[in-house]
C-alpha cells in the first residue's frame, strides 16, 4: 500500500467552513500535523482519541518532513493542517518534494481561502462589471522579496480588485504607492478584515486615503487581509447574467453575430409581436418594439409603442436615422415597399431585415456589411432557431469583405465606392495589398492567399491596395480603400466637480465592455457649460482628442431615444451626451451606445458615417478670410464663396460672425485645441463631394487653418487630389494699422508670440532677429490668462535693441465696435492690459506719432522736398 500525506486546507478560521472532505480525513487521522499559530484547534476536537496531535510552529522543515514521512511509512493516516487554502501561501512545495523524495504521495484537499472569508464579511462580490471581472491576489515585500514585475502599482494600474496577505504592517506605505505610482484615486474603496469568520472577526471600510489611518487606530498589525477596488463600492453595478435580455450562451460573442446599436422591431399581428418580445428579450441589445395591432395597458408599460396603419410611414420615417436596424417581423414584400422610399446609399443606409412569424428565415435586406444586416440575421436566426439568409458573394463564398472587417472592428470606411471593386478583386482571386495593422492582416486577411501585406503605402505594387490607418503616398494608378480606426464620438456628461480618474475609469470600462479602444475613439463632444470642466478637459488631454462643446440649445434639437427632464430642467437641454456624440457625428452619424448612466457620469456612443471618398467626383475647399468679422471688411469674392459653399466650418465665434448667412446648412464646429479634427472633418466632407468653406478670422494663410489644410491634404491619402482653394482676408496688422494711421508702409515683421506649435526657443530666435533689423513689427498671440512669459521676454529684447523711447502702440479688437487703442513710449507699454484680442506694435526709428496719429515716414520728403525747401 502507498504511504499518502494529505494536505487539508481548513478554511479561514470558522470550525465550520472547513470542507466535508477535511472533517473526514481529521476523524480518520492518526497523526495531525497542524499550523497551531493559524488554524483553529477547536478544528481537532473531531479527531479520535488516539489521533497524536501536532503543532508545527516550532519546527523547521526538516522536522515537520520527518514527522509526516515516519507515520507515512508505518502505514497511519497523515494529516497535514494548513489555514485557509493550501495553495495560497502555504509553503506546501517543499514540504511535497521532501516526501517525494522518500516515495511518499502527497494529496491537497482545497479549503475556504481566507480571500473568499473577506468577501463575504464585507457582503460583497470582488468582481462587478463596470469596476473589475479580476482579481489579483498578492503581497507586499518583506521578509520574502516579491519579484520585480510583481509589483503592487503595476497592479493596481490594471484595475482589478486588489488582495493583499501578509502586508497589514505596511499598508500606509502600500497605500500611498496604490495611489501615487498606481493611478488609484483617493476615493478608491478599501477594507480591512481581521480574522476573517473567527470570533473575533474585526471589519474595517473605508478608501485609500484613510484606511491606514484606521488600521493604525485599531491596532490590527497581522492575520488581517487588505482589500482594494472599484468592486467594494456598495453601489456597484449589478451583473447582467440574471437580466431578462441577456443572450445565454456564447453566440452573442461570435464575430459573425456581432452588433451594436438601436434596434426597431416591427410586429402586424399577435403572433409576430410574442416574436418580437422575444427577440427584445434575447438580443441584449437596445430594442423598441413597434406593433400596428393595439396594445395593452400592461404592453404599453413595457415600451411597446402602438402605431396606427395610416401613420407607420410616418414612424418609419421618424425612426429612420434613430436606429441602427429595423427588423420587419412581416412578409418581405412588406419590408421592401415599405422601405424603396427612404433608401439613399449602402453608406449611411441603416440594416434592414424581414423575417416571418414563424422565425423561419431571417432575410438581411439592406447594408449587409456596414449596417450589420448579416451579422444580426445570425444572431437572430439563433434566437429564433432559424435560418440567415444572407446574399452577399464575399459572404456566400467565405471571404473576407474588407468592409465587413472595418464594419466588426467599429473602423470608418472613408471611401465606400472603391468597396464594391475592391471586394470583386477579391472575389476574382486579383492580388490587393494591404497597408495597415499587422494583426488586422493577420487575423482576417492573411488566410486568403491574395492579399499582400505593404508597410509603407510607397511600397504597394499591385493595381488595388487597402489603406488602414495608413499615411504616405499612393503610387499613381493604384485604386485603394481608405479606412480609419478612428471611427467614434464619446459623448461626455458628469456631476460638477467629478475627478477626473473617476471619468476616465468609467470611460475605459463603457469602451472595453463594447470592445473599443480609446484610440478609436475620434473626438470627445459635451455641452458648452462643461468647458471648463476639468475631469473632462483632462480626458481630452490625456487621450489626445479634440473637444467638442455644444449649446444647450443646439442639443436640446437632437433627437435622443433617452431623453430626460430633470436634464433639460438643469441644463437647458434634455440629453447632454447622447445629443452631444450624435451632433459631433454629423449627418449620417448614428448612436451606437445609449446613455449609460453610473458614477456620476453620463457616457454614450455615436458612429461617424462613412464617406463616399475621392474615386468619383470630388467636392471641394474654399479657404477664406473673415477680417476683423466685420461685414464692411468681407471681400465679395469671400461673400460669393460663403454662398455658394453646401458646408461652412470653422472655429465656433468665427461661425458667428457669419451666423445669419449660414441658415440651415451644415456646419463643421469646434472649439480651442480642435484644429486637426476640426480640418480633418473639413476634408473629408469635401471629399464626399460638398464645397465647404473654411473660415477664418483675418486672412487664411497667416497664423490660421489654410497651412494645415494643405498639410493634412499631403499626407492622408484619402485627401489626396481634393482641390483647396485660399481666398484672401484683411489680417490683424492691417486692420490696427489702419486704425492707428499709416505705421507700417516702409514694410513690417509679423511675429506671433504663441509657443503652442513653435518651440518658445525658435519664437525668442524670431524675435531677436525682427528686433535688430530696421522694420516695424507687429507682435500677433501676445499672451494669455497664463501664458505672458514671451511677452514679457518680447518687451525686455526690443528695450535692448530699439531703446525705451521707442514709439509702439497695441490695438484690441481690432476692426469691432469694441477697439481699444494705446499709443505711447515703450518704457511706458502698460503690459497688463495685453491680452490674446490684442496685437502688439513696435515701431521703427522712421515711426512718427503726430495729431493723434502714428505713422512711418516714408522717404519721400528728404528726397524730393528737403532740397528744394
Amino acid at each position: 500500500m502507498k504511504s499518502i500525506v494529505n494536505f487539508v486546507g481548513a478554511g479561514p478560521g470558522a470550525q465550520d467552513l472547513i470542507t466535508v472532505r477535511g472533517r473526514r480525513l481529521l476523524e480518520e487521522a492518526d497523526l495531525v500535523l497542524y499550523a497551531g499559530s493559524l488554524v483553529d484547534a477547536g478544528h481537532l476536537a473531531c479527531c479520535k482519541p488516539s489521533c497524536r496531535r501536532l503543532d508545527s510552529a516550532g519546527m523547521d522543515l526538516a522536522a515537520q518532513v520527518e514527522c509526516l514521512r515516519e507515520a507515512a511509512e508505518a502505514g497511519q493516516k497523515v494529516v497535514r493542517l494548513h489555514t485557509g487554502d493550501p495553495a495560497m501561501y502555504g509553503a506546501i512545495n517543499e514540504q511535497i518534494r521532501g516526501l517525494a523524495e522518500h516515495g511518499i504521495q502527497s494529496v491537497i484537499v482545497p479549503g475556504v481561502s481566507s480571500v473568499f472569508a473577506a468577501a463575504a464579511a464585507l457582503g460583497c462580490e470582488l468582481t462587478c462589471p463596470d469596476g473589475s471581472q479580476s482579481v489579483v491576489l498578492t503581497r507586499t515585500p518583506g521578509r520574502t522579496p516579491m519579484p520585480a514585475a510583481e509589483d503592487a502599482a503595476t497592479f493596481a494600474r490594471t484595475g482589478a480588485t486588489l488582495a493583499f496577505f501578509l502586508s497589514t504592517g505596511n499598508i500606509a506605505s502600500l497605500s500611498d504607492r496604490l495611489m501615487k505610482e498606481g493611478g488609484l484615486a483617493p476615493e478608491t474603496p478599501a477594507a480591512v478584515v481581521y480574522r476573517a469568520s473567527w470570533p473575533d472577526e474585526r471589519v474595517l471600510r473605508g478608501s485609500l486615503a484613510d484606511i491606514a489611518a484606521q488600521v493604525e487606530a485599531a491596532g490590527i498589525g497581522r492575520q488581517a487581509l487588505i482589500l482594494v477596488g472599484e468592486a467594494l463600492r456598495p453601489q456597484a453595478s449589478s451583473s447582467r447574467l440574471y437580466d431578462a435580455r441577456f443572450s445565454h450562451g456564447y453566440r452573442n460573442h461570435l464575430p459573425a453575430e456581432h452588433f451594436d446599436g438601436l434596434c426597431a422591431l416591427y410586429a402586424f399581428t399577435d403572433k409576430g409581436l410574442a416574436l418580437a418580445r422575444e427577440m427584445a428579450a434575447g438580443l441584449d441589445l437596445p430594442v423598441r418594439i413597434f406593433s400596428t395591432r393595439p396594445v395593452s395597458e400592461e404592453e404599453a408599460a413595457a415600451g411597446i409603442v402602438h402605431l396606427s396603419g395610416n401613420g407607420f410611414d410616418a414612424a418609419l420615417r421618424a425612426n429612420w436615422r434613430q436606429f441602427a436596424a429595423h427588423v420587419f417581423i412581416s412578409a418581405t414584400g412588406i419590408a421592401v415597399r415599405k422601405i424603396a422610399p427612404l433608401l439613399e446609399d449602402k453608406s449611411t443606409d441603416p440594416a434592414v431585415l424581414a423575417c416571418p412569424e414563424s422565425g423561419s428565415h431571417i432575410i438581411s435586406l439592406t447594408s449587409g456589411h456596414l449596417g450589420g444586416a448579416n451579422r444580426l440575421a445570425r444572431r437572430i436566426a439563433r434566437l429564433t432557431g432559424g435560418q440567415a439568409v444572407i446574399g452577399t458573394a464575399t459572404d456566400v463564398n467565405g471571404l473576407p469583405a474588407f468592409d465587413e472587417v472595418a464594419a466588426r472592428l467599429h473602423a470608418r470606411v472613408l471611401t465606400v465606392n472603391a468597396v464594391r471593386p475592391l471586394n470583386a478583386a477579391l472575389l476574382s482571386g486579383e492580388s490587393i495589398t494591404f497597408c495597415g495593422p499587422r494583426e488586422i492582416y493577420d487575423a482576417h486577411f492573411a488566410a486568403t492567399g491574395q492579399v499582400v501585406l505593404a508597410a509603407r503605402a510607397e511600397d504597394i505594387r499591385t493595381p488595388r491596395a487597402v489603406l488602414w490607418d495608413a499615411e504616405g503616398t499612393v503610387p499613381a494608378g493604384v485604386e485603394h480603400l481608405d479606412i480609419t480606426s478612428r471611427a467614434l464620438v464619446l459623448g461626455l456628461g458628469c456631476r460638477r466637480g467629478t475627478a477626473p480618474g473617476t471619468l476616465r475609469r468609467e470611460a475605459e470600462a463603457c469602451l472595453a465592455r463594447l470592445g473599443i479602444a480609446p484610440r478609436q475613439i475620434a473626438r470627445l463632444a459635451s455641452c458648452d457649460i462643461k468647458a471648463d470642466e476639468e475631469a473632462i478637459l483632462a480626458l481630452a488631454r490625456e487621450w489626445g482628442i479634440p473637444l467638442d462643446l455644444h449649446p444647450a440649445e443646439k442639443l436640446d434639437e437632437v433627437p435622443v431615444p433617452t431623453p430626460s427632464a430633470t436634464v433639460r430642467e438643469r441644463v437647458g437641454t434634455a440629453s447632454v451626451s447622447e445629443a452631444a456624440c450624435l451632433l459631433s457625428a454629423g449627418k449620417g452619424g448614428r448612436l451606437l451606445q445609449p446613455k449609460i448612466v453610473t458614477e456620476g457620469v453620463t457616457l454614450a456612443l455615436a458612429r461617424l458615417p462613412h464617406l463616399a471618398g475621392p474615386s468619383r467626383e470630388r467636392g471641394r475647399v474654399l479657404v477664406v478670410g473673415l477680417g476683423s468679422g466685420d461685414e464692411a471688411q468681407i471681400t465679395p469674392q469671400v461673400s460669393a464663396a460663403i454662398a455658394d459653399s453646401d458646408v461652412l466650418a470653422g472655429y465656433g465665434p468665427y461661425l458667428d460672425f457669419i451666423r445669419q448667412r449660414i441658415g440651415n446648412r451644415e456646419v463643421i464646429q469646434n472649439g480651442m485645441m480642435g484644429e486637426v479634427e476640426r480640418c480633418r472633418r473639413t476634408l473629408e466632407s469635401a471629399a464626399a463631394g460638398h464645397t465647404v468653406c473654411m473660415v477664418c478670422s483675418g486672412d487664411p494663410g497667416i497664423l490660421a487653418m489654410a497651412g494645415l489644410l494643405f498639410e493634412l491634404r499631403s499626407r492622408e491619402a484619402a485627401f489626396h487630389g481634393i482641390p483647396i482653394t485660399v481666398l484672401p482676408g484683411i489680417t490683424a496688422a492691417n486692420i490696427a494699422a489702419a486704425s492707428l494711421g499709416a505705421p507700417l508702409q516702409n514694410g513690417f515683421s509679423l511675429v506671433s508670440l504663441s509657443d503652442l506649435l513653435v518651440p518658445a526657443d525658435e519664437v525668442r530666435r524670431n524675435l531677436r532677429a525682427v528686433a535688430a533689423s530696421a522694420l516695424p513689427v507687429t507682435l500677433y498671440n501676445p499672451a494669455g490668462r497664463k501664458r505672458r512669459h514671451l511677452l514679457e521676454e518680447a518687451l525686455r529684447i526690443f528695450r535692448e535693441e530699439r531703446g525705451e523711447d521707442l514709439l509702439c502702440a497695441w490695438v484690441k479688437n481690432a476692426g469691432r465696435p469694441q477697439e481699444e487703442r494705446w499709443v505711447g513710449r515703450l518704457a511706458d507699454l502698460p503690459a497688463d492690459d495685453v491680452d490674446m484680442s490684442t496685437l502688439v506694435l513696435m515701431g521703427s526709428a522712421r515711426t512718427r506719432y503726430e495729431d493723434g496719429v502714428l505713422y512711418e515716414a516714408r522717404g519721400y520728403v528728404e528726397k524730393y522736398l528737403d532740397g528744394k525747401a
